[in-house]
Order: C-alpha cells, then structure tokens, then sequence
C-alpha cells in the first residue's frame, strides 16, 4: 500500500488532537484531586501539568471555566458541529449509494443548510471552506476518481460489498418493519451517448475505489425495470431527455413500456 506524505494542516490538525486529549486527561486527574479530603494529598496545579505535558496557567485557566482555543475556534466556524455531521452523513450515504458528490454538490450541501438558518441574504463560505472541512474530518471522508459502475460490475460481487448492502437493507426495511408491498427491487440500465468518464468526488475515508452510477447532467436513455417483494411487477420505464415526448419514441413498444 502506498502512503502520502502528510500536509502540514493536517500534522497541525493532530498535534492539536492530541495537546486537547492530554489537556481532558490533566483536567480530569486536577478535579479528582479536589475530592481528596485531605489537602496534604492532593497535586498542585504545576504538578499535574508536568505529568501531562500541558501548560499549568492553560490547566488552571480551563478548570475554571474558561474556554480552550480549539473551542473558541469551533465557535467562528460557519456551520455548527451538528450541522457539519449533517454534511458529513449526507456524504457517506450518497457514496454509498453510488452517487458520491463532487467537491462542487458539498459546497452547495452546506450553503443550503446555511440559507435554512440565516436567510437568503447570507454571506457565502469561502473557496477553501471544503478543502478544510475534508481535512477536518479526513478520518471519515477523502477524494476519489470515480468510475463508472458499469466497468466494475464483474468485481463488484464481494463480501465488503455484499456485508454493506444487507447492512443497509436491515437498518431501512428489516428494523423499520417495512411491509412487503412497499419494498421495490429496481434494475436499470442506461445508454448514454458518450464515455461517461471519471470526476474527483467525495466518498468513504480508506475505500479504494469509489463507483458513481452516472450523472444527471449528461445526456442518457434509461431503461428501468422494477418488481415488488409481494411479487408483482410495474410496466418498464424508458426515459428520455427532452422538452417533449417524440412519437417514434413509442414505435415497437413489445412490453408496453411507459
């Protein structure tokens, strides 16, 4: 496997990670000093700095209720933390799916939740604002080329793969007790007029390879067949893209399609 060197953001980002653990270890040992009875046992303030390697004034400035830096930083962040999992989730989920989103879709993601709290009106995040929000959270998410599913789908059966899709299926259907009627296995296949290509798109932190099923942006014919867990079926589907529906287009139509 091959590793990449780390940015300095990100040996900064877990430099901070582990000043703050050590800082939430010298907090909890400084206060369970303070339970002590006798005040001969308990440890100073510089005493339990130097154990931890944390500044004694920052300790003794915290344990009175003070605000660490990294605290303060994640109050002037545009989002909140909430609302950056919501990011987050939404990443994961749609990568998940196969339809990872591209640096562009998580920008637009987090400015509409921004326009949901503040108003039209607002002030928009900055060019590098998804930069630092990936390295913010690069335990979860990274970059990836995509490919198109199609390429992959003779080594798409595998038991990663296969683990995740029954996950998926028990957490939505099974543990919701969804009814058998309401449960739809659908297949499509799509045609379109050219190489769909690969995009750098957002997925899931140590996925190797991330598919994407196409993009509504490009032009395609779709064929969609869909059947009930109940077992009966719906007619075909066949979408076009266009303003108006061509005649032609229903010529032949052996299977009724819609």
């Amino acid at each position: 496997m091959v590793y990449h060197a780390l940015s300095d953001q990100v040996k900064q980002q877990k430099a901070t990670a582990r000043h703050n653990s050590r800082m939430r270890a010298a907090i909890d040992e400084y206060r369970q000093q303070e339970l002590k009875p006798n005040a001969v046992d308990r440890l100073s303030y510089r005493a339990v700095a130097d154990k931890h390697d944390v500044s004694k004034s920052t300790l003794q400035r915290l344990v009175n209720g003070g605000i660490s830096m990294s605290a303060f930083n994640t109050s002037k962040q545009r989002l909140t933390p909430a609302e950056e999992r919501i990011v987050i989730n939404f990443c994961l989920e749609s990568a998940d799916r196969g339809f990872p989103l591209t640096v562009t879709n998580v920008y637009k993601c987090a400015d509409n939740i921004l326009t949901v709290r503040l108003g039209d009106e607002h002030s928009p995040l900055g060019h590098n604002w998804v930069n630092n929000f990936l390295t913010r959270y690069r335990d979860e998410l990274q970059t990836h080329w995509s490919k198109p599913l199609d390429t992959q789908r003779g080594q798409a059966l595998n038991p990663t793969n296969v683990k995740l899709w029954f996950d998926m299926v028990k957490e939505h259907i099974v543990d919701t007790k969804v009814l058998p009627r309401n449960v739809y296995g659908m297949d499509e296949s799509g045609f379109p007029s050219s190489d769909q290509g690969t995009q750098r798109v957002i997925g899931r932190r140590g996925t190797k390879t991330q598919h994407a099923q196409g993009s509504a942006e490009r032009e395609n014919v779709t064929a969609i067949i869909t059947i009930c867990a109940d077992g009966t079926v719906l007619k075909p589907s066949i979408i076009f893209k266009g303003q108006n529906v061509m005649k032609k287009w229903g010529d032949n139509n052996v299977s009724e399609a819609s």
